[in-house]
């Protein structure tokens, strides 16, 4: 089965972990149920660089990226 691979830097990275977290404390605090959203925005290829957003409350921009399709070995 093939699988989306979205490379990130260690920043991109640390700031979507202290969103999840400070999102998770929000919505414990306030007894509700929440979630995340992260979208691929993907440009014309070689052209225009993929960008990574993610949307908890508000639309957080987390930059260019890059991405693959894999194709899984069963070995």
């Amino acid at each position: 089965m093939p699988k989306l691979e979205i490379t990130l830097t260690e920043e991109q990275y640390q700031h979507i972990q202290e969103e999840i977290k400070y999102h998770n404390r929000i919505h414990l605090s306030e007894g509700v149920f929440g979630g995340y959203v992260l979208s691929l925005l993907v440009g014309i290829p070689d052209v225009f660089g993929s960008t990574l957003e993610m949307n908890v409350n508000e639309t957080i921009e987390l930059g260019e990226v890059k991405w693959k399709f894999v194709r899984e070995t069963n070995d």
